[in-house]
C-alpha cells in the first residue's frame, strides 16, 4: 500500500468520523449545566500535591490547574499556597489539608481538616454564600475582608481571626458571632466553647499573605482593570508580563512580552481531564490563565493579541477557547508507527466556543457573549447545533497558529511544546475544522493532570486528615464520581452527572442560610435518613441556641420518663451535620461521628435513654426561662407599689391640717349675752325682733 493511498483511508475515516459525531451529538441528552466559575492554582512554594476530584492517587500539583467541587490540595511541610476563585483568594500554610465541597457562580464552600488558611474577600454579593468548614464548626463569611483559621492536629479546635470584616462559626446547635478585630478558639464538638481575644503580632505567614495584598491592590488599580472584567480569574498577572495597546477592529488588546520564537497560544502547555468540563489546557506560562480561559485571541500587526470580552458582564469560565481539525487528517504514521494526531488552533473573535458536552442552549449562549462580542445570538444556536457548515476561522490561515500532537501525549498530559508535530499547511488548508472537541477517551494521566514521570515523590496527607469529616451549614453537592474503567477505559461523563444545574431554581439563601441550621447531606446513607426522620416532627421551628463569650454549658441529663410522655416532650435541635467525601470504614474508627450515626450503633433502649434526656434537657431550660419570667413579674410589681405608696407620702405631706381646712366656715363667736336671745340651730323659738319692724296688729 502506496502513502497516497493511505492519505486516501485516512480522510474517509475522517468524514465519516465527523458525521457520526454530528448526529451522535443531535441524539444526546443534554447534561446539567457545569459551573460558571473555576478556581486557579496560581502559585504555591515547596511540595504541594493534588487529588483530583474522583481519584484516589495523588499527584504533584502544577501552577494554572483549575480547580473545582471534589479537588483536594495539600501543602507538606514548609509549604504555601495561593488559589484565586472568584472575588476571593484562599493561601494556605504548611501541613494543611484543603478542598472544595462546593463551588459554583454563587457559592465557594470550603473544607479545611487541618493547618491554616487566610482568606482575603474582596466582594460579597447579596446571592453569594462563602463557608469555611472545619472538624468542629462551620464558618460563614459575612462580610468582605481577611479572615484567618486554624485547624488543630487533633481537629477539636479551630481559631478564627478577623482582622477585618465579620463571620459567624456554626457548631453544636449554636451560633457565634466573631466581629472585627477578634481572636476567637472553639474547642470541643458536640459543644463549643468560645474563648475571645484580641489579634496579636502578625507572623510569617501572615506578612506572606500582607505581601501578596499589595500585589492585588495593585493589580486592581492597574490598566488590565480597565479593560478586563473583574470575574476574570488571573487579569492580575497581564500588566506585569505583557502590555495593553488599541485596535481599530477589537479595541484594547494585550501582547505578552517575553514568548518562544515559534510560540503560538495553546501551544506550551497540557492538555487535562477536569470534570464537569472535559478536555481542559494547562497553559506553562505563569500569566497563563486569563487569556486562555477567556476572551479570544487575534492576529495583530504580525503578533499574536489577545482580544478580552465585555467588561462590564460576569465572564464566564471555558476550559479551552479553541477549535479542532479533523484528527484522522493528520497522521503521524511516518514517525510514530501509524499513531492519528490531534491538531487545534485558537478561536478568534466573534467565533463561537462549542462545549465538548451537550448543555443548555441558555449556558452555551452565556459562555460565548461575555468572551467575545456576537451581535446575532441565533447563530451561536446554529453552531451549537450544527446547522452551519463550512466556517471560515480566521486563525485557521495564519501561519503557525494549528499545533499538532500524537494521541498518546495529547492523553497523557505531556507536555505539548516538546512534542509538537509539523504539518503541511496544504494538508491543514484541506483538512475539515469544528469546533467540537473530539471525543476521545481519558487516561489514568490526564485525570491527574501529570504524566508518571511528574508523579515521583509525591506528599501524601496524613490518612486521618485526609479523611476527616467536617461540620457543614449548607449540604453540599454530591462528590464527583470516582475513577471507574470499564474495559480499559475511563466512563467518560460520571465525573459531571450528578452535579446541579447551577443555582438558578435554588431560592435566595444569603441572609437565611446564615441562621439556617446544619443540612444532612444526599450521599449519606438512607438508614440515617430514616433515624433522622423520626425525630422531624419535633425538630422544626426550634430556636437556635447561643453561646456566651467564654461559656462551656455542659449537657444535662434527666432521669428516665415513660414512653408516652416523652412524645409530648419537645425535642433538642439536630446537631450539624459532619461532612466526608468517603463513607466511614469499619477497620479505621472515625474521627468525629455525628449523633445520627451514633444512633446506628445503640440499642432502642440507649436511644431512648438519649432522647429523654435531651427532652428533659430542653424542658429544664424552659422552666428556667418561665422561673426568671416570674421573678421580672413579681419584680415590677413591686416597683409599681412603691411607686404608688411614694406618691400617696408626696401627697398627705404638701395637705393642711383638717381643722384649719374648716375654720374659714365656721361663724364667729356670738358673746354669751346674745346667745340667750338666739334660737339653737334647727328649732324655732322666741326671736328678737328687728328694730324697724313694728308689731303686728292684733284683729279685733
Amino acid at each position: 500500500m502506496n502513502a497516497n493511498s493511505l492519505l486516501t483511508r485516512y480522510r474517509v475515516a475522517g468524514l465519516l468520523l465527523c458525521l457520526s459525531f454530528t448526529l451522535a451529538r443531535a441524539d444526546t441528552p443534554e447534561e446539567a449545566d457545569p459551573p460558571d466559575r473555576a478556581a486557579r492554582l496560581s502559585l504555591f512554594q515547596g511540595d504541594v500535591s493534588l487529588q483530583p476530584a474522583g481519584q484516589e492517587e495523588w499527584a504533584n500539583a502544577v501552577v494554572n490547574r483549575p480547580l473545582t467541587t471534589g479537588d483536594k490540595l495539600w501543602t507538606d511541610e514548609g509549604a504555601r499556597a495561593e488559589v484565586q476563585v472568584g472575588p476571593a483568594t484562599v493561601r494556605l500554610g504548611s501541613n494543611t489539608g484543603f478542598s472544595f465541597l462546593n463551588l459554583d457562580e454563587n457559592t465557594i464552600q470550603m473544607r479545611v481538616t487541618a493547618g491554616v488558611l487566610s482568606v482575603r474577600v474582596r466582594a460579597l454579593g447579596d446571592h453569594d454564600h462563602m463557608e469555611i468548614d472545619t472538624p468542629n464548626l462551620a464558618l460563614s463569611i459575612l462580610r468582605p475582608g481577611n479572615y484567618r483559621v486554624e485547624v488543630n492536629a487533633a481537629g477539636d479546635a479551630t481559631v478564627v481571626k478577623v482582622s477585618d470584616g465579620e463571620a459567624e462559626a456554626t457548631g453544636g446547635s449554636q451560633d457565634v458571632v466573631v466581629h472585627n478585630q477578634q481572636v476567637a478558639t472553639f474547642r470541643g464538638t458536640d459543644r463549643l466553647a468560645a474563648d475571645f481575644g484580641t489579634l496579636g503580632a502578625p507572623d510569617a505567614f501572615d506578612s506572606w499573605g500582607f505581601e501578596r495584598d499589595r500585589l492585588e491592590q495593585r493589580a486592581a488599580a492597574s490598566p488590565s482593570a480597565q479593560y478586563v472584567s473583574a470575574d476574570v480569574t488571573g487579569y492580575e498577572d497581564l500588566d506585569a508580563n505583557g502590555t495593553w495597546s488599541s485596535d481599530p477592529e477589537y479595541g484594547y488588546v494585550w501582547a505578552p512580552t517575553v514568548v518562544a520564537v515559534d510560540w503560538s497560544p495553546y501551544r506550551y502547555g497540557r492538555w487535562v481531564w477536569v470534570a464537569p468540563w472535559g478536555w481542559t489546557w494547562i497553559d506553562d506560562a505563569p500569566w497563563g490563565f486569563a487569556p486562555f480561559h477567556y476572551g479570544r485571541w487575534a492576529r495583530v500587526d504580525d503578533r499574536w493579541c489577545w482580544v478580552p470580552g465585555p467588561r462590564h458582564v460576569r465572564a464566564v469560565y471555558a476550559p479551552a477557547l479553541v477549535a479542532w481539525v479533523g484528527t484522522p487528517n493528520f497522521s503521524v504514521s511516518i514517525t510514530a508507527g501509524g499513531d492519528a494526531g490531534v491538531a487545534w488552533f485558537p478561536l478568534g473573535p466573534r467565533e463561537v466556543y462549542v462545549p465538548a458536552r451537550r448543555y443548555s442552549p441558555r449556558y452555551v449562549e452565556r459562555v460565548n457573549v461575555t468572551n467575545t462580542v456576537i451581535v446575532n445570538k441565533t447563530y451561536i444556536t446554529n453552531v451549537y447545533n450544527n446547522n452551519v457548515t463550512n466556517i471560515q476561522y480566521r486563525n485557521r490561515g495564519v501561519p503557525g497558529a494549528v499545533t499538532a500532537v500524537s494521541r498518546t501525549t495529547f492523553t497523557s498530559a505531556e507536555s505539548v511544546g516538546r512534542h509538537t508535530v509539523r504539518i503541511d499547511e496544504r494538508e491543514i488548508a484541506r483538512g475539515r475544522a469544528t469546533a467540537a472537541a473530539p471525543q476521545i477517551q481519558p487516561a489514568r494521566q490526564s485525570m491527574l493532570g501529570v504524566n508518571d514521570a511528574a508523579r515521583r515523590n509525591v506528599r501524601v496527607p496524613p490518612e486521618v486528615v485526609r479523611d476527616r469529616q467536617v461540620v457543614t451549614k449548607r449540604a453540599p453537592p454530591p462528590s464527583a464520581a470516582h475513577f471507574v474503567r470499564n474495559s480499559g477505559q475511563p466512563a467518560i461523563g460520571r465525573e459531571g452527572a450528578a452535579r446541579p444545574r447551577s443555582t438558578e431554581n435554588q431560592p435566595d439563601t444569603n441572609a437565611a442560610a446564615r441562621h439556617d441550621r446544619p443540612a444532612v447531606r444526599d450521599e449519606v446513607p438512607a438508614v440515617r435518613n430514616e433515624a433522622n426522620a423520626r425525630d422531624e416532627g419535633n425538630r422544626r421551628d426550634r430556636p437556635s441556641g447561643r453561646i456566651q463569650p467564654g461559656g462551656n454549658d455542659a449537657a444535662v441529663r434527666g432521669a428516665e420518663v415513660a414512653r408516652d410522655q416523652r412524645s409530648q416532650q419537645p425535642q433538642a435541635q439536630p446537631q450539624p451535620q459532619l461532612h466526608s467525601d468517603r463513607p466511614p470504614r469499619n477497620d479505621r474508627p472515625p474521627v468525629q461521628v455525628d449523633r445520627t450515626e451514633r444512633r446506628q450503633n445503640q440499642p432502642e433502649q440507649s436511644i431512648q435513654r438519649e432522647q429523654q434526656a435531651r427532652g428533659q434537657q430542653q424542658l429544664q431550660r424552659e422552666q428556667q426561662v418561665q422561673r426568671e419570667q416570674q421573678a421580672q413579674r413579681e419584680q415590677q410589681a413591686q416597683r409599681e407599689q412603691q411607686s404608688r405608696q411614694d406618691l400617696q407620702r408626696q401627697r398627705t405631706a404638701s395637705a393642711p391640717p383638717r381643722e384649719q381646712a374648716r375654720a374659714p366656715t365656721q361663724p364667729a363667736a356670738i358673746p354669751r349675752a346674745e346667745r340667750r336671745d338666739q334660737p339653737e340651730p334647727g328649732k324655732r323659738g322666741n326671736q328678737k325682733k328687728p328694730d324697724n319692724q313694728d308689731p303686728p296688729q292684733q284683729p279685733k
